[in-house]
């Protein structure tokens, strides 16, 4: 059986690509108010704490949308976990080992 590799589009590779670019920008100013918040010493504990619940909240919704994009853009190409199956070559190496088993066995034809 072969399998085929993922061959994304060009223009959903594109915007995989800006979302990507886009994604890393946002989670470097997430890490720029998580350390400006670290060198707070004028807010209340109460007021830190809840800036840090945002910020892991914020970085969470970031990656879970990547996750969403990457995986609407593996639902277009018929990806299934990694890798799409390539049906053209699977039907042919059944039919090869139809045609074998045929040939090997002399005793008529294969139901199919």
């Amino acid at each position: 059986m072969t399998i085929k590799r993922p061959s994304v589009e060009e223009g959903a590779r594109s915007l995989l690509v800006e979302a990507e670019a886009h994604y890393r920008e946002a989670l470097e100013d997430f890490l720029a108010v998580k350390l400006y918040l670290k060198d707070r010493d004028d807010l209340a504990e109460a007021e830190i704490k809840q800036k840090a619940a945002e910020y892991r909240r914020a970085t969470q919704t970031l990656f879970d949308e990547r996750k969403r994009l990457e995986d609407h853009l593996k639902r277009l190409e018929g990806i299934a976990r990694e890798y799409a199956l390539d049906f053209d070559a699977v039907r042919a190496e059944i039919g090869g080992r139809l045609d074998r088993l045929r040939a090997a066995g002399g005793a008529g034809e294969v139901p199919g």
